[in-house]
């Protein structure tokens, strides 16, 4: 490989590398806000908003965190005396405090020192003395997590400290305390308004055709990565039915969730009910035990729900009236319904002949040497739509 062809190669993985982290970085963004979208609207619940994203390794929501510090509080007022001073100290703040925006709570603990302020007069009257007061504070910050919160916090304090030292009232010493539990911020004022997609990322070891092939195809995989995680989660949403509603019109929700992220919209089937007429041969004593004894015989055509043999359900039932005798034995008229959803067929018509081809294949193979009569096989497509068994692993 040539110099030339070698530095062309390099730039091709570079620029696919930042295409792929720069799409994984606009999906990983537009999936937080649609799904903070579908909260704000109803559709999902809040645990299951918070599981989505922590399953995508998404930002999580936003919480109303409680920041605590102590302090040292000095300002200067005009009191009569000494221990007026000292008694007042230990119950009020300034009112420059309580009118702060944003908001900051502060709370005298303790009456460190009061002392004349410099330039004070010896008259009688009020005399302006100079105190220093240890306090809690208290801050109220939104954040995603509890470290963004501390230096939302610090930051919000440290931005009133100018304008408080302009009215003479200093606050030193602070040290910040373990934040309290944080709360729920509910769900109208979570923003659904998308952050900036970080910038063009950096890469390094740029001349090294190896590195650049690895940082490549990492950077492929954890896009595919967040888009299977993202697919998965959300037909495990509609399997375990997190999303209240009819099935079709959650379905619908899903499948538009997934498409508008630009991801493959959700297998399509048709919903097809085959009724099987059939009469079973049985030797019995009654007609009740013959019945009896049919239905016994059609437990291997009988399924609950579907599975990888048969994906379908599968029931049938007979009345004692209807038996007949044939000979030395009794002729057991027998109903069977198969419920089934099958996938890739563009008409109707193709949907049928393939079911009612799968349920005598069944009937043959569950009644194996049992002179059963099929009289009629009725296939009939009840409707068309997004497949009611999907699996979260592969679909």
């Amino acid at each position: 490989m040539t110099d030339a062809s070698l530095v062309e190669e390099i730039h091709t993985l570079h620029t696919e590398t930042i295409a792929a982290v720069e799409q994984r970085q606009t999906l990983a963004v537009e999936a937080r806000s649609a799904l903070i979208a579908a909260l704000h609207d109803r559709l999902i619940c809040r645990p299951g908003c918070e599981d989505a994203l922590a399953t995508w390794g998404l930002e999580p929501l936003p919480q109303q965190w409680t920041i605590s510090a102590e302090a040292q509080l000095s300002f200067t007022r005009s009191h009569t005396d000494h221990e007026e001073a000292r008694a007042q100290a230990r119950f009020g703040v300034p009112d420059e405090l309580r009118q702060l925006q944003p908001p900051m709570a502060v709370y005298p603990r303790r009456v460190i020192d009061v002392t004349p302020a410099p330039n004070g007069t010896d008259r009688p009257g009020p005399q302006q003395c100079r105190i220093t007061v240890q306090v809690t504070l208290h801050t109220w910050v939104t954040a995603t997590r509890e470290a963004d919160a501390y230096d939302a916090a610090r930051t919000m304090v440290e931005g009133h400290l100018p304008a408080l030292a302009a009215a003479g009232i200093t606050l030193t010493g602070l040290t910040w305390q373990a934040a309290d539990s944080s709360d729920d911020v509910p769900v109208d004022d979570v923003d659904t308004a998308m952050p900036p997609v970080a910038g063009v990322m950096q890469l390094s070891d740029a001349d090294d055709l190896a590195a650049a092939t690895v940082a490549r195809d990492a950077a492929i995989k954890s896009l595919a990565g967040l888009r299977r995680s993202i697919r998965a989660r959300a037909i495990r949403a509609l399997v375990d039915d997190e999303i209240g509603g009819s099935y079709q019109r959650t379905a619908e929700r899903v499948d538009r969730f997934l498409v508008d992220l630009g991801l493959d919209r959700l297998p399509r089937a048709h919903h097809v009910t085959v009724v099987a007429e059939l009469t079973l041969p049985v030797g019995a004593g009654t007609a009740r035990d013959a019945c009896d004894a049919a239905r016994n015989m059609m437990r291997a055509a009988t399924s609950s729900g579907p599975d990888e043999t048969r994906p379908w359900t599968a029931y049938g039932w007979t009345i004692p009236e209807y038996a007949t005798v044939d000979q030395d034995c009794w002729r057991i008229p027998w109903r069977h319904e198969y419920e089934m959803w099958r996938r890739g067929h563009a008409t109707s018509a193709d949907a049928t002949a393939t079911a009612e081809a799968l349920v005598r294949a069944d009937l043959a193979r569950a009644l194996p040497g049992i002179d059963h009569r099929l009289i009629t096989v009725t296939a009939t497509v009840e409707t068309a739509g997004i497949d009611l068994y999907l699996d979260p692993d592969r679909d």
